[in-house]
């Protein structure tokens, strides 16, 4: 399928990524950016990502990309109530933002379709733009019951064309599983940098580098992450909090057993996931 125009509020890492990924593949015959930070829309637009920038989204597109900040998604779709283009999202917090649109008196748009794709990096901008991003990657949508069947179907389609496969979740189900698995790792890599001074850095190794390159990630970004899913990340936190006592008590007490019984249930879990697709039902 192809369409005739994309819109792309956001033309940063993700918004510039699908911009490249989507030029790449023809799926669109012309793509806009539309961007507050003027730098980056240039930027945007001299990268080839965009045929052109404009002011506001215009009134003929047919895909219209919401890659702002999540603080700043539930306004931009309310905005655009009455466009009559189909709406997506790429926010990592999905119920704060479906519960603003349900507090306005003409709820959530039918046209809009939350979605969210498990990919990114630790860089920014337009710069950082790689279309090659989603490929391989999940996407997340969490459609409502008042979703236009056909704008779900499109945004299907917008996602498998840059090489995602996309599964469905409720909007709670999402925000769950994300904070243990986005941003509950994301604080810990955070809080770990506290501790790491300047002459300790040049002897990590690669586990190292693993483990602190999130910590890296636009703070400003993260923080509004973190706060919009706050009661989530929170009950992840609390759970880390005891797994983590019951190793440090293995230690305290020269408890050898139970502090492998404990890094052996993790590395099996660890090799398992590895194994075997972390969504054997998504489709492509």
């Amino acid at each position: 399928m192809r369409v005739q125009k994309i819109a792309i509020l956001g033309v940063g890492l993700i918004g510039g990524s699908l911009a490249a990924a989507w030029r790449a593949s023809q799926f669109a015959g012309s793509i806009v950016g539309i961007d507050a930070d003027s730098n980056a829309a240039q930027s945007a637009l001299r990268a080839g990502l965009v045929d052109e920038i404009m002011p506001r989204v215009p009134a003929d597109a047919d895909l219209i990309a919401v890659c702002t900040s999540a603080t700043q998604i539930a306004q931009c779709v309310s905005d655009l109530r009455g466009h009559g283009g189909v709406i997506f999202d790429v926010g990592s917090v999905k119920e704060p933002i479906i519960q603003a649109l349900e507090d306005h008196k003409e709820g959530v748009p039918a046209q809009f379709v939350p979605a969210h794709p498990i990919a990114g990096s630790e860089l920014s901008g337009p710069k950082a733009a790689q279309a090659a991003l989603f490929e391989g990657a999940t996407v997340i949508i969490t459609p409502l019951e008042n979703t236009a069947p056909a704008a779900k179907q499109l945004v299907r389609d917008a996602w498998c064309d840059v090489g995602a496969s996309v599964i469905e979740l409720t909007p709670a189900e999402h925000d769950e599983v994300l904070a243990v698995t986005s941003h509950l790792p994301h604080l810990l890599s955070y809080a770990f940098m506290l501790q790491v001074e300047d002459q300790q850095m040049a002897f990590g190794g690669g586990g190292f580098r693993d483990f602190t390159r999130i910590a890296g990630a636009n703070p400003d970004l993260w923080w509004q992450i973190l706060s919009l899913n706050k009661d989530q990340v929170l009950g992840a936190a609390g759970h880390f909090e005891s797994n983590f006592k019951r190793l440090i008590e293995a230690l305290v007490n020269d408890d050898r057993d139970a502090g492998l019984r404990l890094l052996r249930d993790a590395a099996g879990r660890r090799i398992a996931a590895a194994s075997e697709s972390l969504h054997p039902g998504a489709d492509k």
